[in-house]
């Protein structure tokens, strides 16, 4: 496959993968400067293809918000988003992955199943069918809790779950 075709298909995986953002986020940052700070220069630097460096930066943010006692959802998506774009689909699974189980400890359930929804997709894309079943298996389960609203029950299905069912990530599958 030609790299041209290669980075088409990347970028318009990374634009379904990157549609959702995770909605009702009840962890976001409050505010802080010193965190919104390290967001933007990782956003920039991200948007230079200096991911490593962007990583840096949200790690910053994440361990800022973790001092405050607060689900560094955000960062950890967007560390995830860095991998992402390497094509290194593995790393980002696992940092959605650690998302998942964070935002369970902060009974932030919404948070949770898109981390973990995003998390078999990329399992997908990185050919890890087991993983795929195993992360799809916990969304289903947790789509059936009275506390996650309706309306997001509704777009992790439509918007990820029947993405893995028509494989449409099979194209990026390495």
């Amino acid at each position: 496959m030609t790299s041209y075709l290669r980075f088409s298909i990347l970028s318009a995986a990374a634009l379904a993968f990157l549609a959702v953002p995770l909605p009702d986020i009840s962890a976001e940052p409050t505010g802080d400067p010193a965190v919104q700070a390290h967001l933007l220069k990782g956003d920039e630097l991200a948007a230079q293809g200096k991911y490593g460096s962007a990583r840096d930066e949200y790690k910053k943010a994440v361990e800022l918000q973790r001092q405050r006692g607060e689900l560094p959802a955000e960062a950890l998506r967007r560390i995830a988003y860095s991998y992402f774009y390497q094509e290194r689909f593995q790393a980002a699974g696992h940092t959605l992955v650690s998302l998942a189980e964070e935002a369970a400890t902060y009974g932030d359930i919404a948070t949770e199943v898109w981390a973990l929804a995003d998390a078999a997709w990329l399992a997908g894309v990185n050919g890890n069918w087991q993983m795929v079943e195993k992360h799809v298996a916990r969304v289903e389960k947790l789509l059936t809790s009275p506390y996650l609203p309706d309306e997001i029950k509704a777009k992790v299905r439509q918007q990820r779950l029947a993405s893995i069912e028509s494989g449409e990530f099979l194209a990026l599958t390495p």
